[in-house]
């Protein structure tokens, strides 16, 4: 899948999330659900305006911060900062 097509299919994904086609499902922790709930629609907003170019720092922070206190969460929480340690923030 090249860039363009990546874009196009993660609004697409954070559209159907917004319009209530995808849900967060599973028996994740509140705080979990609310973090990633935020950082969608913080997604949302990013894919509805362009011109702000990345997601706010505090979206990210949350929830990297709420992956962190729940051991089952560790090795996606390992990804997520190798991603942003890598720069891929395209």
């Amino acid at each position: 899948m090249n860039k363009k097509e990546q874009k196009e299919y993660f609004e697409f994904l954070i559209d159907q999330y917004d319009k209530g086609n995808a849900r967060i499902t599973g028996g994740h922790p509140k705080e979990v659900q609310i973090a990633v709930d935020s950082f969608f629609k913080a997604s949302k907003i990013l894919v509805d305006h362009p011109e702000i170019e990345h997601i706010p720092t505090e979206y990210v922070d949350k929830l990297l911060n709420s992956l962190a206190q729940f051991p089952q969460y560790h090795r996606l929480l390992v990804d997520l900062l190798g991603i942003i340690g890598g720069g891929k923030n395209e």
